[in-house]
């Protein structure tokens, strides 16, 4: 059997690819549904701030286990199982956290379920996603990440503000639709398993010895720097989501839910945007200028938190959403220069596992030190120690930020997927 061809073939390829980047947008909004209602769940279930960020870091730890599953296993080679199967974890997740509206333990349970959907659901997607669409498919799944993230951040501050009973209703709603995703993603799939797996047959004969090392051009002092790069990158994400929220309320005696996650909306926003800003102006910040951004937006945002002023945090989230993205980026061409399309996989994989295990450490630190001293100063700590952590990391890797006008395209095309 071949894969269809003319009308009815790229009608397959589009719907495939089109459900497939809805279907892990919704998978990725359930990572971020929590940030709004963790002044809620302190208020209501008595949770320390290190118990919220206990919480909202459980999601990385399932995440980053399920990454480490997906590159050292054949689990890569059966997307049309996985990525079904991540959705179906995801509603679980959702049940879970519903039923831990009154139960702290569910959860932790529904937290990690997310974790393991996402983790589950990013490299299949991808993989669908170029499967239907070629090149193109690159960027519609990694686009997907940031919309999803914003949109479960902005849906749940709604939701939370606007409406009764909030931390059920919200898991509710994104079951419903994960559901509907479900139903759609099982009957394209259907529909273009012959497209599939001519796509995996293909992956299999060009896979290389898994023993192999990824980025053997680089030193491993380079590899170093571009670890750090990437962890300052993802970092910021972590605190405006997960640590900003129940701080600012708290620092602005406000009882909105919404002022919370500005920060986050903001920062997500300009990330989301600044690449294409970047490529309409032809230029990008290159790495060291990426860390002094996250840095400053460090200084500034402290400073706003301290002196409970909300524009000053919202320019230090603004200074993190433009260095956010460049940084990440640049940190992986770094890491991956010259590396064949399997090593770049690998190598991604494990540069995706230490960003959101030290984003997580992070957030633990900051929730750790706001139980004792007030979230404040808690928040204030913890992000001034970061905007050390990229001080660090510029200087170690002074020698290795110069990249070629090659490297520049190829880290821009990175930050715009």
């Amino acid at each position: 059997m071949t894969v269809p061809s003319g009308r009815s073939g790229a009608r397959s390829a589009g719907a495939l690819g089109g459900v497939v980047a809805l279907t892990f947008a919704l998978t990725v909004v359930g990572s971020n549904i929590p940030g709004p209602l963790l002044p809620l769940y302190e208020e209501r279930l008595g949770m320390s701030p290190f118990a919220l960020a206990a919480l909202f870091v459980t999601y990385f730890g399932a995440l980053i286990s399920m990454f480490l599953v997906m590159n050292r296993t054949t689990l890569g080679r059966h997307v049309q199982i996985v990525l079904p199967a991540a959705v179906l974890v995801g509603i679980l997740g959702d049940v879970a956290l519903w039923l831990g509206s009154d139960s702290p333990p569910l959860l932790f349970l529904g937290r990690a379920f997310t974790g393991i959907c996402v983790g589950a659901a990013t490299g299949s997607a991808a993989t669908l996603a170029v499967t239907a669409r070629g090149d193109a498919g690159r960027t519609l799944a990694a686009t997907g990440a940031i919309g999803g993230s914003l949109i479960g951040l902005i849906a749940a501050a709604v939701v939370a503000e606007f409406f009764r009973d909030p931390t059920v209703l919200v898991y509710r709603v994104h079951a419903v639709a994960l559901a509907v995703c479900e139903i759609l993603l099982l009957g394209v799939l259907w529909w273009n398993r012959t497209r599939i797996r001519d796509a995996a047959s293909l992956v299999e004969s060009a896979e290389r010895s898994p023993d192999e090392d990824p980025g053997e051009t680089v030193s491993p002092r380079g590899r170093l720097a571009a670890y750090g790069l990437g962890a300052a990158g993802w970092t910021v994400g972590g605190i405006a989501v997960g640590v900003l929220p129940p701080a600012l309320r708290s620092g602005l005696q406000s009882d909105l839910l919404l002022t919370g996650v500005l920060g986050g909306i903001v920062l997500l926003v300009v990330a989301w945007v600044a690449p294409y800003v970047g490529r309409a102006v032809g230029r990008t910040p290159s790495a060291p200028q990426s860390l002094v951004l996250l840095g400053s937006g460090s200084v500034v945002l402290a400073a706003g938190t301290l002196s409970g002023r909300l524009l000053p945090v919202l320019a230090g989230c603004l200074l993190w959403g433009i260095g956010q993205g460049f940084a990440y980026a640049k940190g992986l061409t770094l890491l991956t220069t010259g590396a064949t399309p399997v090593e770049q996989g690998r190598a991604t994989s494990l540069y995706a596992c230490t960003s959101y295990g030290f984003a997580a450490s992070v957030i633990l630190l900051a929730g750790a030190v706001s139980s004792g001293i007030g979230y404040a100063w808690g928040t204030s700590i913890a992000v001034l120690l970061f905007g050390a952590f990229c001080a660090a990391v510029f200087a170690f890797g002074r020698k290795h930020w110069a990249v070629t006008r090659t490297d520049r395209m190829q880290a821009t095309l990175v930050a715009e997927r």
